[in-house]
Parts: C-alpha cells; structure tokens; sequence
C-alpha cells in the first residue's frame, strides 16, 4: 500500500471533496486548496457527522450507472458498512476507517471484484449520498430537528441542475427523503446517530480482502489489531 504525508484528517476531507466535485456539489479545485476544501455545514452537524444508518434507494444519478437500493451505517468508532441489496446477490463493504483506504468485502470473488465494488461504492454510490446531504442543508436549512412531521417541498438550484427536495422526520434526528431532477431521482430513509460498532467477536470467515484473499476464521477484532500495527 503507498504512503501518504497527508495527515488522516486531511485524507478523509480530500476523499469527501472528490466525491463532491465528481457530483457536481463543489466546484473542482486545485490540488493546493485540495488541504482546505470546504465542508458540508448543515445545522448541528458537518460532512460525515452528519450520518448514521441510510437506506437509499436511487432510481436515476444523472450519468451514473447506480439504480438500485443501498444500505450505509456509520459506526461510532469511525468504520462504515455499506450494502448493496438490489442484486442477484447481496454484496457488502466494510471500511475500517474514513481516513484509511483499507476494507474488507463479501459477496464478491477476487481482487477484481472486490476493487469494483470499492470504487463502486467510493466514486459512484457515496456521491448519490453526499448529494442528498447537499441537496437537504440547502433547502432545509433549519437542520434535521426543525424539519416538519409532514412532507414538505423546496426547491433547490445546483446550477447544473434544479431539485425538488421532499422531506418529512420521522424522529428527533431521523427522517425520509426524496430529491427529484430531471435526471435523478433517489430516495430513502436517514438517521443521524451514529451506530454502535460490530463486536470484536464478529467472525469474518469468508470476507475477501483488498488483494483478493478469501479470510479464514478469523474475528474483527483481529483484523482490528492487525490494522492499528
């Protein structure tokens, strides 16, 4: 794996900046304000605080070729699971933090595959998702908490392309969506807290590694302290 002198705050915001710039959320940016880009401040949160547990279900993405329902949690301990249910076979990512590309998968056969799916759910899914938090501080400012019991509607200008973003809460800090362009449309259910992790004793028999490699029995909390090494 290359090293990086980047600091790990600075390879997690840099990862979100691309995803925004590839969904038309921020304009592209050189690689020196690349160290500084700006973030995602909805009211109460910013940028992957703002996520827990989404089920997202997404219809059209514009160019991207991503119908299908997915699943992200967000754990505490900075690990993401990200599931993809609408195949022939369900297909799961388990990154082992936002700020260090290292990730186990299931569901898939070979380095190939698993590589797919990471770049899958990296440039392609997760932009349909920073989309819907852009496109949600825009127009409901006010944050998740003041949004109303009942569906409401506001219209939102990207300037490549105009919104109609509809949301209702469901709870304190969780709530459904829809947003809806001529050329997307993507809806779901989203909570805000955050998960409590999986358990060390979680087997990953089974799971594949980056390189390929089918996991023998093996717990999580293994490979959690073989990543801390």
């Amino acid at each position: 794996m290359a090293s990086s002198t980047a600091s790990p705050r600075n390879r997690s915001a840099s990862a979100l900046l691309g995803t925004l710039v590839a969904f038309g959320c921020v304009a592209a940016v050189p690689a020196p304000a690349a160290a500084q880009p700006p973030q995602i401040a909805w009211k109460g949160c910013t940028d992957w605080g703002c996520i827990g547990q989404v089920k997202m279900n997404v219809t059209k993405a514009g160019g991207y070729d991503i119908a299908g329902t997915y699943n992200f949690s967000f754990f505490s301990n900075d690990e993401v699971s990200f599931e993809e249910l609408s195949g022939l076979r369900p297909r799961k990512l388990l990154l082992l933090s936002l700020r260090e590309p290292r990730f186990l998968v299931f569901g898939v056969y070979g380095a190939e595959e698993a590589e797919a799916l990471r770049a899958r759910y990296q440039t392609q899914v997760s932009g349909a998702l920073v989309l819907v938090l852009v496109l949600m501080a825009k127009g409901f400012p006010e944050g998740a908490s003041a949004l109303p019991v009942s569906w409401d509607t506001r219209q939102v200008d990207m300037g490549w392309a105009r919104f109609n973003v509809s949301a209702k809460r469901t709870a304190r800090d969780a709530f459904e969506f829809r947003a809806e362009a001529p050329d997307h449309r993507i809806d779901g259910e989203w909570s805000m807290t955050k998960l409590p992790p999986w358990p060390d004793s979680q087997s990953m028999a089974g799971w594949t590694a980056a390189n390929g490699a089918t996991l023998p029995s093996i717990t999580l909390g293994e490979v959690r302290q073989f990543r801390r090494r």
